[in-house]
């Protein structure tokens, strides 16, 4: 009985380990945003560039990152470049662009076909931000 207990024992905790020892990042999530989502900022401290930051498997297929003002109408320069690595880095930059409301729209694909997409928003004002 002790045997088997003990053979249990071990085989649960290999099981755990193999589990755990994978990738504990989930797959493609999006771990940072520049600007970040829901940020006002200075419209003199905005470098006309939008960096988005995955942890896990990002694959090079179709990235995606468009930029679009209030109206709708496309803002960035159609230049996104996907940096692959242990964290991928996704970026675009923009036209010089006035005060007002912002979208991101992203979209990666994970090496095995997952699919990450988003919208993320920021505010561009004339006055000084407050941090």
């Amino acid at each position: 009985m002790n045997s088997t207990l003990t053979k249990m024992r071990v085989i649960l905790i290999a099981f755990l380990f193999s589990f755990f020892s994978q990738n504990t990042f989930a797959e493609g999530v999006l771990m940072d945003v520049l600007p970040k989502d829901n940020s006002v900022v200075s419209l003199n401290k905005f470098d006309n560039k939008i960096t988005l930051a995955f942890s896990g498997n990002v694959s090079e297929r179709s990235p995606s990152l468009v930029v679009v003002d209030s109206t709708g109408t496309r803002v960035d320069k159609h230049d996104v470049q996907l940096t692959i690595g242990e964290r991928s880095i996704l970026t675009a930059t923009t036209v010089d662009l006035a005060a007002g409301r912002y979208a991101i729209r992203y979209r990666v694909v994970t090496k095995d076909g997952l699919v990450v997409s988003g919208i993320c928003r920021f505010e561009l004002k004339n006055k000084e931000v407050q941090p």
